[in-house]
């Protein structure tokens, strides 16, 4: 995988989660911690291996900086990935995407 930074948006490969979508909090060179504001949230994020990871797309400058100052919310998470979604043209599970 390329290298994950945060806020960027990644997708399991591995795992329950396989096909979930996260936006990574930090790294530490082997894992990362993960939150989607719904089922992990920022007071308990995911720790996941970067071998286990896909990128999707880099995250918000807005995001990234909120995150730095420890400002950031779940709300400002899931509408992020809410973005990310439409964007991608998947539905909310993220697994399928909507034909149009």
């Amino acid at each position: 995988m390329e290298t994950a930074r945060s806020p960027d948006i990644v997708f399991s490969l591995a795992g329950h989660d396989k096909g979930r979508e996260y936006v990574v909090l930090s790294t530490d060179g082997k894992s990362a911690l993960l939150s989607d504001g719904k089922t992990r949230k920022l007071t308990n994020p995911k720790r996941k291996s970067l071998k286990h990871l896909c990128l999707g797309r880099t995250g918000s400058a807005e995001l990234a900086d909120a995150i730095n100052a420890g400002k950031a919310t779940d709300s400002a998470i899931r509408k992020e990935l809410a973005r990310f979604r439409s964007e991608a043209g998947m539905t909310e599970e993220g697994r399928q995407f909507v034909k149009r």
